[in-house]
């Protein structure tokens, strides 16, 4: 198998994560264009790690561009579909294409049924689409 660009640079499972880290804060602060920048970072070094793909498709979806959001949601998916993070993202990602809303619901419903964080977003997202 080819080596990631993570690998050829030495990019350590730690300096990954510190990585995420401070992407997350960054968009925890408000700074979104320079999270998406540093989880575009990540995802280009390291293309096989999900969680920097969940977080692309969650910044994405903040700055109002779906088929990012959604392409990201979907690379994500394929590498880790079980992972409770995972499908929300998708989940999320779906919502706001009619054609695949129904799936999105699917998704939820599955989710709010599980224990966690994502849970709780997921039994969220369904009483508020309930109205």
């Amino acid at each position: 198998m080819t080596p990631t660009q993570a690998e050829r640079l030495g990019l350590t499972e730690e300096l990954g994560g510190a990585m995420l880290a401070v992407a997350r804060t960054e968009a925890e602060a408000g700074r979104l264009e320079v999270a998406r920048t540093l989880a575009e970072g990540l995802v280009t070094a390291n293309p096989h790690e999900a969680e920097g793909w969940v977080l692309l498709s969650r910044l994405h979806r903040a700055l109002r561009q779906p088929p990012a959001a959604r392409f990201a949601a979907e690379v994500a998916w394929r590498l880790r579909p079980d992972a409770p993070e995972v499908r929300l993202a998708r989940a999320e990602a779906l919502l706001p294409d009619p054609q695949s809303r129904a799936e999105a619901v699917e998704l939820l419903q599955d989710l709010a049924g599980d224990d966690g964080p994502e849970a709780e977003r997921a039994a969220a997202l369904l009483a508020a689409m309930e109205g």
